[in-house]
Protein backbone atom coordinates (compact mmCIF):
# COMPACT_ATOMS: atom_id res chain seq x y z
CA UNK A 1 0.00 0.00 0.00
CA UNK A 2 1.75 3.42 -0.94
CA UNK A 3 2.01 5.23 2.01
CA UNK A 4 2.50 8.79 -0.72
CA UNK A 5 0.71 9.17 -3.62
CA UNK A 6 1.44 12.54 -5.63
CA UNK A 7 -0.81 12.59 -8.94
CA UNK A 8 -0.83 15.09 -11.90
CA UNK A 9 1.12 17.73 -9.78
CA UNK A 10 0.98 21.32 -12.03
CA UNK A 11 3.27 24.20 -10.91
CA UNK A 12 3.52 27.70 -12.30
CA UNK A 13 5.48 30.33 -11.73
CA UNK A 14 4.04 33.19 -13.73
CA UNK A 15 4.43 31.88 -17.62
CA UNK A 16 6.51 29.88 -16.47
CA UNK A 17 5.52 25.56 -16.50
CA UNK A 18 7.51 24.28 -13.41
CA UNK A 19 6.02 20.59 -13.07
CA UNK A 20 4.13 19.54 -15.50
CA UNK A 21 1.50 16.29 -14.99
CA UNK A 22 3.96 14.77 -11.84
CA UNK A 23 2.81 11.46 -10.87
CA UNK A 24 4.69 8.77 -8.79
CA UNK A 25 3.86 6.72 -5.28
CA UNK A 26 5.79 5.52 -2.56
CA UNK A 27 5.17 2.70 -0.62
CA UNK A 28 6.36 2.89 3.57
CA UNK A 29 9.73 1.81 4.15
CA UNK A 30 11.24 2.87 0.35
CA UNK A 31 13.62 5.69 -0.41
CA UNK A 32 13.05 7.70 -3.36
CA UNK A 33 16.10 9.68 -4.95
CA UNK A 34 15.03 12.48 -7.57
CA UNK A 35 17.81 13.36 -10.09
CA UNK A 36 18.45 15.55 -12.61
CA UNK A 37 19.78 18.93 -13.98
CA UNK A 38 19.58 22.04 -12.29
CA UNK A 39 16.14 23.68 -13.55
CA UNK A 40 14.42 20.53 -13.95
CA UNK A 41 11.79 21.09 -10.76
CA UNK A 42 13.15 18.82 -8.80
CA UNK A 43 13.15 21.19 -5.53
CA UNK A 44 9.78 22.87 -6.16
CA UNK A 45 8.27 19.32 -5.96
CA UNK A 46 9.88 19.04 -2.91
CA UNK A 47 8.75 22.39 -1.70
CA UNK A 48 5.18 21.37 -3.34
CA UNK A 49 5.35 17.78 -0.99
CA UNK A 50 6.00 20.32 1.95
CA UNK A 51 3.09 22.48 1.47
CA UNK A 52 6.08 25.21 1.07
CA UNK A 53 4.17 25.79 -2.71
CA UNK A 54 0.86 25.58 -3.61
CA UNK A 55 0.34 23.13 -6.83
CA UNK A 56 -1.93 24.75 -9.29
CA UNK A 57 -3.33 21.11 -9.98
CA UNK A 58 -3.47 17.49 -8.51
CA UNK A 59 -3.59 15.91 -5.54
CA UNK A 60 -1.09 14.64 -2.72
CA UNK A 61 -2.17 11.81 -0.60
CA UNK A 62 -0.70 10.31 2.71
CA UNK A 63 -2.09 7.10 4.18
CA UNK A 64 -4.61 7.65 1.83
CA UNK A 65 -5.60 10.76 3.53
CA UNK A 66 -5.91 13.30 0.54
CA UNK A 67 -3.87 16.04 2.39
CA UNK A 68 -3.99 18.31 -1.09
CA UNK A 69 -6.65 18.84 -3.72
CA UNK A 70 -6.10 21.59 -6.35
CA UNK A 71 -9.72 22.18 -7.05
CA UNK A 72 -10.83 22.33 -3.20
CA UNK A 73 -7.61 23.90 -1.35
CA UNK A 74 -10.01 27.01 -1.63
CA UNK A 75 -11.74 25.96 1.30
CA UNK A 76 -8.18 24.29 3.03
CA UNK A 77 -7.40 26.54 6.44
CA UNK A 78 -3.93 27.55 7.38
CA UNK A 79 -4.35 25.21 10.47
CA UNK A 80 -4.87 22.86 8.10
CA UNK A 81 -1.90 23.61 5.90
CA UNK A 82 -0.04 23.54 8.81
CA UNK A 83 -1.19 20.18 10.40
CA UNK A 84 -0.69 18.24 7.01
CA UNK A 85 2.52 19.83 6.71
CA UNK A 86 3.41 17.76 9.73
CA UNK A 87 3.40 14.20 7.62
CA UNK A 88 6.64 15.14 6.20
CA UNK A 89 10.21 16.20 7.43
CA UNK A 90 12.39 18.55 5.27
CA UNK A 91 15.86 18.82 5.30
CA UNK A 92 17.21 21.92 3.51
CA UNK A 93 20.83 21.95 1.58
CA UNK A 94 21.52 24.94 3.72
CA UNK A 95 20.52 23.19 6.91
CA UNK A 96 18.24 26.28 8.21
CA UNK A 97 19.65 25.56 12.03
CA UNK A 98 18.70 29.26 13.88
CA UNK A 99 21.68 30.26 15.20
CA UNK A 100 21.01 31.74 18.71
CA UNK A 101 20.11 28.24 19.56
CA UNK A 102 22.27 25.45 20.61
CA UNK A 103 21.68 22.09 18.62
CA UNK A 104 19.30 20.87 20.82
CA UNK A 105 17.64 23.57 21.11
CA UNK A 106 17.36 23.37 17.01
CA UNK A 107 16.06 19.84 17.74
CA UNK A 108 14.05 20.46 20.27
CA UNK A 109 12.06 24.01 19.99
CA UNK A 110 9.37 22.57 17.50
CA UNK A 111 8.02 19.86 19.97
CA UNK A 112 8.08 22.33 22.51
CA UNK A 113 5.95 25.06 20.64
CA UNK A 114 3.25 22.49 20.21
CA UNK A 115 3.55 21.16 23.86
CA UNK A 116 0.70 23.34 24.94
CA UNK A 117 -1.38 21.14 22.50
CA UNK A 118 0.24 17.94 23.34
CA UNK A 119 0.99 18.04 27.01
CA UNK A 120 4.11 16.65 26.42
CA UNK A 121 6.53 17.61 29.55
CA UNK A 122 9.92 19.97 28.19
CA UNK A 123 12.04 17.10 30.15
CA UNK A 124 10.40 14.16 27.45
CA UNK A 125 10.77 16.58 25.14
CA UNK A 126 14.61 17.23 26.02
CA UNK A 127 15.22 12.90 26.24
CA UNK A 128 13.75 12.84 22.98
CA UNK A 129 16.17 15.46 21.04
CA UNK A 130 18.93 13.80 23.08
CA UNK A 131 18.26 10.53 21.93
CA UNK A 132 18.22 11.64 18.60
CA UNK A 133 21.44 13.65 18.81
CA UNK A 134 23.12 10.99 20.14
CA UNK A 135 21.74 8.67 17.01
CA UNK A 136 23.48 11.37 14.73
CA UNK A 137 26.55 10.73 16.97
CA UNK A 138 26.06 14.06 18.15
CA UNK A 139 25.47 13.70 22.37
CA UNK A 140 28.64 15.51 23.16
CA UNK A 141 27.67 18.64 20.68
CA UNK A 142 23.98 19.11 22.36
CA UNK A 143 25.43 22.66 24.13
CA UNK A 144 27.19 23.99 20.75
CA UNK A 145 25.83 26.68 18.57
CA UNK A 146 25.62 25.82 15.10
CA UNK A 147 28.63 28.59 14.17
CA UNK A 148 30.95 25.92 16.69
CA UNK A 149 29.91 22.90 14.62
CA UNK A 150 31.40 21.68 10.77
CA UNK A 151 28.70 21.69 7.94
CA UNK A 152 28.82 17.83 8.34
CA UNK A 153 27.05 18.30 12.31
CA UNK A 154 24.67 21.21 11.34
CA UNK A 155 23.25 18.81 8.56
CA UNK A 156 22.96 15.69 11.30
CA UNK A 157 21.19 18.49 13.48
CA UNK A 158 18.53 19.67 10.78
CA UNK A 159 18.03 15.39 10.73
CA UNK A 160 17.39 15.37 14.06
CA UNK A 161 15.66 18.05 14.36
CA UNK A 162 13.49 17.11 10.71
CA UNK A 163 12.64 13.58 13.03
CA UNK A 164 11.82 15.29 15.82
CA UNK A 165 8.31 15.20 14.62
CA UNK A 166 7.92 11.50 13.96
CA UNK A 167 6.68 12.49 10.12
CA UNK A 168 5.75 9.97 7.66
CA UNK A 169 8.22 10.79 5.37
CA UNK A 170 11.56 12.49 5.42
CA UNK A 171 12.16 15.15 3.06
CA UNK A 172 15.84 15.75 1.60
CA UNK A 173 16.79 18.97 -0.86
CA UNK A 174 20.35 18.43 -2.23
CA UNK A 175 21.37 17.36 1.35
CA UNK A 176 25.53 17.06 0.38
CA UNK A 177 25.32 20.03 -1.82
CA UNK A 178 27.10 22.98 0.87
CA UNK A 179 29.29 20.14 2.42
CA UNK A 180 33.20 19.35 1.42
CA UNK A 181 33.53 16.30 0.20
CA UNK A 182 35.09 14.73 3.24
CA UNK A 183 32.10 15.84 5.30
CA UNK A 184 28.84 14.55 2.46
CA UNK A 185 30.19 11.07 3.59
CA UNK A 186 29.02 11.44 7.21
CA UNK A 187 25.91 12.88 6.26
CA UNK A 188 24.84 10.05 3.56
CA UNK A 189 25.72 7.34 6.33
CA UNK A 190 23.08 8.46 8.37
CA UNK A 191 20.28 8.97 5.40
CA UNK A 192 21.76 5.11 4.37
CA UNK A 193 21.32 4.31 7.93
CA UNK A 194 17.64 5.49 7.83
CA UNK A 195 16.94 3.57 4.90
CA UNK A 196 17.93 0.78 6.72
CA UNK A 197 16.27 1.05 9.23
CA UNK A 198 12.62 1.44 7.18
CA UNK A 199 12.73 5.62 7.18
CA UNK A 200 10.32 6.35 4.13
CA UNK A 201 12.05 9.51 2.43
CA UNK A 202 12.03 11.50 -0.61
CA UNK A 203 15.60 12.41 -1.87
CA UNK A 204 16.39 15.19 -4.34
CA UNK A 205 20.13 14.49 -4.66
CA UNK A 206 23.05 14.92 -7.23
CA UNK A 207 24.90 11.58 -5.41
CA UNK A 208 24.43 8.92 -7.75
CA UNK A 209 25.99 6.04 -5.72
CA UNK A 210 23.52 6.66 -3.39
CA UNK A 211 20.51 6.61 -5.70
CA UNK A 212 22.08 3.49 -7.22
CA UNK A 213 23.16 1.33 -4.23
CA UNK A 214 20.41 3.31 -1.45
CA UNK A 215 17.02 4.40 -2.84
CA UNK A 216 14.36 2.06 -3.66
CA UNK A 217 13.09 3.85 -6.37
CA UNK A 218 14.20 6.89 -8.64
CA UNK A 219 12.88 9.37 -10.46
CA UNK A 220 14.22 11.44 -13.53
CA UNK A 221 13.40 14.86 -14.04
CA UNK A 222 14.25 17.26 -17.12
CA UNK A 223 12.31 20.20 -17.65
CA UNK A 224 9.66 19.54 -15.26
CA UNK A 225 8.56 16.52 -16.09
CA UNK A 226 8.74 13.27 -15.22
CA UNK A 227 10.85 11.40 -18.32
CA UNK A 228 11.72 8.34 -16.33
CA UNK A 229 11.11 6.59 -13.13
CA UNK A 230 11.43 2.84 -12.11
CA UNK A 231 13.26 0.93 -9.48
CA UNK A 232 16.81 2.13 -9.05
CA UNK A 233 19.00 -1.32 -9.81
CA UNK A 234 16.27 -1.39 -13.29
CA UNK A 235 16.84 2.28 -13.55
CA UNK A 236 20.70 2.68 -13.28
CA UNK A 237 21.27 -0.87 -15.23
CA UNK A 238 19.15 -0.22 -18.05
CA UNK A 239 17.36 2.92 -18.68
CA UNK A 240 14.20 2.86 -20.85
CA UNK A 241 14.50 6.44 -22.22
CA UNK A 242 17.97 7.75 -24.27
CA UNK A 243 16.94 11.53 -22.11
CA UNK A 244 18.37 9.37 -19.31
CA UNK A 245 21.05 7.77 -20.98
CA UNK A 246 22.32 10.99 -22.14
CA UNK A 247 22.27 12.39 -18.62
CA UNK A 248 23.47 9.46 -16.83
CA UNK A 249 26.44 10.00 -18.99
CA UNK A 250 27.06 13.40 -18.39
CA UNK A 251 26.90 12.40 -14.79
CA UNK A 252 29.54 9.66 -15.35
CA UNK A 253 31.79 11.84 -17.30
CA UNK A 254 31.84 14.71 -14.28
CA UNK A 255 32.55 12.08 -11.16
Amino acid sequence: MAILDVQHIEKHFGDTHVLEDISFSLEEGQALSIIGSSGSGKTTLLRCLNFLETPDAGTITVQDKVLFDADHHANCSEKEIRKNRLHFGMVFQSFNLFPQYTALENVTLARELMAKDSGESKEAIRAAGMELLDQMGLADRAGHYPHQLSGGQQQRVAIARALALHPDILCFDEPTSALDPELTGEVLSVMRQLAEEGMTMVVVTHEMGFARNVSSKTVFMENGVVVEQAPSQQFFASPKEERTRAFLRRIAHTE
